[in-house]
């Protein structure tokens, strides 16, 4: 009996990892941006999320928060990859970001998003004056 009960647990171990991987979706994101710096950081914009399930939902984004940063900014068509997601209102929230940006006319951003279980990235270029690293919050809303 013991050796029947550890078998099973064994088994479920094994088989937690394939079940869990299946649940999980990945989603995309198509975004635009615009906003300043001074260390203080303030940037709106609205995107599009796509998920491998077939959702899909129009967001509106801001993104608050400091660090050393200076400048102005307008990023078009970025792109950025979320993964964890179960169902398309996972997305939704506040994620905390480390960004990463810089340009002199021509400008591009990066930023890496933590929410629970979801991590998620994004990239993009436009115009603009900027140069910085700061820790933020960025809010998804529908």
């Amino acid at each position: 009996m013991k050796y029947t009960i550890l078998k099973v647990l064994i088994g479920l171990l094994f088989l937690m990892p394939h079940v869990s991987r299946a649940e999980s979706k990945s989603c995309s994101i198509k975004y635009n941006l615009t906003g300043w710096s001074f260390f203080y950081q303030g940037y709106k914009g609205s995107g599009l999320v796509s998920c491998t399930n077939g959702q899909s939902a129009k967001v509106s984004l801001t993104l608050h928060g400091g660090g050393l940063t200076l400048g102005v900014i307008d990023i078009d068509n970025a792109k950025g990859k979320f993964t964890g997601i179960k169902s398309i209102k996972d997305i939704y929230g506040t994620y905390f970001s480390i960004d990463v940006h810089a340009g002199f006319s021509r400008s591009a951003e990066a930023r890496t998003l933590f929410k629970g279980y979801i991590a998620g990235g994004g990239a993009g270029v436009g115009g603009g004056y900027n140069l910085g690293l700061t820790f933020s919050g960025l809010t998804i809303k529908p």
